[in-house]
């Protein structure tokens, strides 16, 4: 999804098993209203390709967020990145990461101990998760109406890979450590609900902001809130 409206562009990545529809509020929100939007779907997520000889590691993952990034060098850009997605802005090149103007984490996956799922299956074997896991993951969630996954266009195979990768990088401190180095301007944001996150208590407070009313899924949970605090914080 894409929308241009000027040279101020939001960029948007999902986090695991999610897809751009994640943001789609933001598209309607008038707090955003005058700025550039972007959403793009994570390879095998969404709509975008399962190419079959993709590692889907995060680091390779960050490569292909960094194309995107240089493809649009003469924006100023933000970069919004949930979840997953955050574990994988944290690994963009240095060019690209250069190039961020503004970084909003919304619950980025910097500590293993966050991991919720991609602890689970980094655990066993690709086969068991195809025929245990995952199905009982989506049985899980589907009896949760605030999980906004996107399961049933997830890749099994991108699903793992990058699960597996996900808890690699976020089992020691680089994450965390390339978040405070980050040299832009910079917040992380969760729901009031998951006040018992690890990263909380590891980061500088003046970079956090709570989203009451709201879980994992900030954006969703409460778009208003979000997406208010959000057009404040650029302006």
């Amino acid at each position: 999804w894409f929308r241009d409206t000027g040279e101020e562009l939001l960029l948007f990545v999902h986090g695991l098993g999610c897809s751009k529809d994640s943001w789609r509020e933001a598209w309607s929100h008038s707090a955003l209203s005058g700025r550039s939007l972007l959403a793009l779907d994570l390879p095998g997520f969404g709509s975008s390709p399962r190419p079959v000889d993709f590692d889907y590691a995060l680091e390779t993952q960050a490569e292909l967020l960094a194309g995107v990034i240089d493809a649009n060098a003469s924006r100023r850009i933000c970069l919004v990145a949930h979840s997953m997605g955050g574990a994988i802005a944290m690994l963009l090149p240095s060019g690209a990461a250069g190039r961020i103007e503004r970084l909003v984490l919304v619950e980025g996956r910097l500590r293993a101990s966050s991991c919720g799922f991609a602890a689970e299956v980094s655990g066993v074997s690709f086969e068991q998760f195809d025929r245990v896991n995952f199905p009982r993951f989506c049985r899980r969630v589907r009896g949760e109406p605030r999980a906004a996954f996107d399961l049933d266009r997830a890749d099994r195979v991108a699903f793992y890979r990058s699960g597996c990768s996900l808890l690699d990088w976020a089992s020691g401190d680089e994450l965390l450590q390339r978040f405070t180095a980050f040299g832009c301007p910079k917040a992380y944001v969760y729901g009031a609900e998951n006040r018992h996150l690890e990263e909380l208590v590891c980061l500088d407070p003046r970079l956090v902001h709570e989203v009451e009313a709201a879980g994992h899924f900030v954006m969703n949970d409460h778009p208003d809130a979000f997406y208010e605090w959000l057009g404040a914080w650029l302006a």
